[in-house]
């Protein structure tokens, strides 16, 4: 029976995933809900302190089918034992004005119900630097160890490593295709979902085509990945049809 680290990229369907591994018999996953609720806000533990609750034995994975988590793509790397690896892909501008939606549903109890100005959350330094720039490419180029939500810019060497890990990874699938990318995994891995609705669904936003090329001008090796990702899964489904 194999068994997988879910590398949940934060606004590409990963609570949907994750919530349909919880509704799955026979498919036990750590963190479970009681786990992840005992956790400060109910946020998945950082890289260094799950490898450290795991050497220390305090987390028991014996039994555990899939780890889920906001990692890095090699932090399989630091767990003994087999893992395969999966995430999920996302257009990067769509990725990009859902991460702003819901970085906005946020800020406060009215904003939920306030279009947000998206050119003023482009122009938040801090948070295009740790929530948009790059962000996919970020997840596949740095090391296990590191903060996914931490800035690290990205240039042709981190992109190198990022396509390598890409291409490595057992299944990457896509938030566009997504029902297609459920199949081909419950052909790969074995795991039959129970079907469940989408969920932690941003509002939709419509961007000027002057928001759309700022995005662009901050995601340009996640554009290149996303590109790569449409391929390889292309490749899957062609080669299990």
């Amino acid at each position: 029976m194999d068994r997988w680290v879910f590398i949940h990229i934060m606004k590409t369907a990963g609570t949907s995933f994750r919530l349909m591994l919880e509704g799955t018999p026979d498919v036990t996953i750590y963190p479970t809900r009681p786990e992840l609720e005992s956790n400060l806000r109910h946020w998945y533990l950082t890289a260094p302190k799950l490898i450290e609750g795991i050497e220390r034995g305090e987390i028991a994975l014996e039994n555990r089918r899939v780890i889920c988590g906001h990692y890095a793509a090699n932090i399989g790397d630091y767990i003994t034992g087999d893992w395969r690896t999966v995430s999920f892909l996302r257009d990067p501008v769509r990725r990009s004005l859902s991460m702003i939606a819901h970085r906005h549903s946020k800020a406060s109890r009215l904003s939920r119900f306030l279009k947000p100005n998206i050119s003023k959350y482009l122009d938040d330094e801090n948070f295009v630097n740790r929530q948009i720039s790059d962000y996919q490419t970020k997840i596949f180029a740095i090391d296990g160890l590191a903060d996914v939500n931490e800035a690290h810019p990205i240039d042709d060497i981190a992109f190198a490593r990022a396509k390598a890990r890409l291409m490595s990874a057992d299944f990457v699938g896509l938030t566009e295709q997504y029902t297609q990318s459920i199949r081909l995994f419950e052909g790969m891995s074995g795991i039959r979902f129970a079907p469940l609705p989408h969920a932690n669904r941003s509002r939709g936003y419509a961007a000027t085509e002057a928001e759309i090329a700022h995005i662009l001008t901050l995601v340009p090796y996640d554009v290149e990945l996303y590109k790569l990702a449409c391929e390889k899964l292309r490749a899957q489904l062609a080669a299990a049809a």
